[in-house]
């Protein structure tokens, strides 16, 4: 649906409606409004579009998750205060533009209950926006010194890319296999949140050796956050949410629950979630609840999550390889709240 010029009534609103995960860091807080700032300035153009389309993506909120591991992780290694708010910021706008584009390929209209700039601005307007977000990212970082920031950054994002191809390869696919499912996320969230660590160590004084330590924790809470939002898509209170659920079986996603329950689910019941696949793009609500009862009486939910809690307990071992010290422990609390979280 192009709706290229039209503008949604809560453009322009605040920077500061983040809804960060619950307990946020207190360690941190002045430096994610610093974050904030930056955002902000980050959407400004002198093509009045651009800069309205950019702005309503990135002032709709979120847990601004990656920002927060990029500051901890910096924290933990000894940078400096606010030594890592542009690093943070970039991570998130690089997050922010994985987001328009998905919605683009998904061909969504809405994103946490809100509608998406596709909707408003249409294809071509949102993917330039995506694109521009990613360059002003870029820009963020080219007064770093350390060249490794925009190696590790490059490579990050070209890996996301092709973690996006291979997602639209296996639409659809009920043979996919648990590890090609797992290279997918990984693609797609695990590498961003290990980079946001990763780029969050380079500013500090701490040895590589604990530099790829962070960025390993980071990797498996990506891991572990990805599986728990594909559990959440079928079993999450679609108010909390902000979306129907069931989002990526109408998109021919096989996620790792539903890997799980045609693994395990009686013949009779994998019949039925195969023949759901045939059809998946026109699936009603009632067809989507009796996949997710299916899934999880083959206690696919239950495999999944647990498959989430050993990539959690991998992260928590990975932390104790750095000193401890106040933001170790407020990274260590933020990766416990990722299996538990409901949106």
């Amino acid at each position: 649906m192009e709706r290229a010029g039209a503008v949604p009534a809560h453009a322009g609103a605040g920077m500061k409606q983040a809804a960060l995960l619950s307990g946020p860091a207190d360690l941190i807080r002045g430096e994610l409004e610093q974050v904030e700032a930056i955002l902000e300035e980050a959407c400004l153009s002198e093509v009045e579009l651009l800069q309205e389309a950019a702005r309503n993506i990135v002032t709709a909120g979120g847990k601004r998750l990656r920002p927060q591991l990029a500051l901890l992780s910096a924290a933990a290694a000894g940078a400096r205060p606010g030594r890592a708010v542009a690093v943070a910021a970039a991570c998130e706008l690089i997050h922010t533009a994985t987001l328009v584009h998905d919605d683009i390929v998904d061909e969504s209209d809405s994103r946490r209950g809100r509608m998406s700039s596709r909707y408003f601005y249409g294809n071509s307007a949102s993917v330039l926006m995506g694109d521009y977000l990613v360059v002003r990212a870029f820009r963020l970082v080219s007064c770093e010194p350390d060249r490794r920031h925009w190696t590790f950054m490059a490579d990050t994002i070209a890996r996301m890319c092709e973690g996006e191809v291979l997602q639209l390869c296996e639409r659809g696919n009920t043979e996919l296999g648990v590890e090609v499912y797992e290279r997918i996320i990984e693609c797609k969230t695990a590498l961003l949140m290990s980079l946001c660590c990763r780029l969050g160590a380079f500013l500090g004084e701490v040895p590589e050796i604990q530099a790829d330590a962070l960025a390993s924790f980071g990797y498996h809470v990506g891991m572990a956050f990805q599986i728990q939002d594909d559990i959440l898509d079928l079993t999450g209170d679609e108010a909390t949410l902000g979306k129907p659920i069931g989002g990526d079986i109408r998109e021919g996603k096989v996620t790792l629950p539903i890997l799980y329950a045609l693994q395990d689910a009686a013949p009779e019941d994998r019949d039925v979630l195969l023949r759901f696949y045939q059809s998946a793009a026109t699936l009603g609500r009632e067809e989507i609840h009796c996949a997710v009862r299916i899934t999880e009486r083959a206690g696919g939910v239950d495999r999944a999550r647990g498959r989430a809690r050993q990539f959690l307990q991998q992260a928590r071992r990975e932390l104790e390889r750095i000193p401890e010290s106040p933001a170790r422990m407020q990274l260590a609390a933020l990766s416990d709240q990722i299996v538990d979280r409901r949106r």
